[in-house]
């Protein structure tokens, strides 16, 4: 039997990462000329409406009464792909790891970005509902503890951090301000590669802004830039007819 591709490989951590992932898209954040350029959004009714990648069934709309037991299962499926990673440095070249690590490390970076800004939001966004509410929370912080524990082990210098979709080092220092001073630190042996111990991250909605306060910044990507990255890279909605 012939050994996966790094491509292969790759594709095998995607499962994991976007399984039982709920998400909603608010239809006040398109504009109209790209909904009607588009026949995923022309046609289907997912606006104002909360889907979830069922882990059987693909995108399907959420319904009350649904078996969500396995979003509490979502922790344990984001650490198999860290420890499939860990694994998988010692099997190949450093050029060839790094180069997936950094492909995962943008779509894990913008799952983050994206479930966070799906909780902070939801009830502006949607009619109020506890069930809801609570699922988009839970959820924000398993895709936070994750993308923490992958820069605390595989970025622990802020030059290799990759620039991805966002400006990757604003968004460790907003939310990850820990890490951030580690960052500034001087490094004592610049060669010498150590693996932090990952620690428990705090809820989202308890997040301070802390490191914001001395220069005002613009945000680090709207809600309309994240969509787009979420389903290009996720449902393969092409974007790129619309330039």
């Amino acid at each position: 039997m012939s050994k996966p591709s790094l491509h292969q490989y790759y594709l095998s951590l995607i499962p994991n990462l976007v399984s039982e992932l709920f998400f909603y898209i608010p239809k006040n954040e398109i504009r109209d000329d790209i909904i009607e350029k588009l026949d995923f959004l022309n046609t289907t009714n997912i606006f104002n409406t909360i889907y979830v990648v069922d882990y059987y069934k693909g995108p399907i709309e959420f319904k009350k009464g649904r078996d969500n037991t396995r979003l509490l299962l979502k922790d344990g499926d984001l650490d198999k792909n860290m420890f499939n990673l860990l694994e998988k440095k010692s099997e190949v070249p450093p050029h060839e790891f790094n180069y997936v690590l950094d492909k995962y490390f943008e779509l894990a970076e913008c799952l983050f970005y994206i479930t966070n800004w799906m909780n902070t939001n939801i009830n502006k966004m949607l009619p109020h509902d506890d069930t809801s509410s609570g699922i988009f929370y839970m959820q924000s912080l398993s895709y936070k503890k994750h993308f923490e524990i992958l820069v605390k082990n595989f970025y622990p210098t802020k030059d290799i951090i990759p620039k991805g979709n966002f400006n990757a080092l604003e968004l460790i220092e907003t939310y990850f301000p820990d890490i951030a001073s580690q960052y500034h630190k001087p490094a004592h042996h610049p060669t010498e590669h150590t693996t932090p111990t990952p620690t428990n991250s705090v809820g989202v909605q308890e997040e301070i802004q802390p490191v914001l306060k001395k220069t005002k910044k613009p945000p680090l990507i709207t809600a309309l830039e994240a969509e787009k990255i979420l389903l290009e890279q996720v449902f393969n909605v092409d974007f790129k007819k619309l330039k």
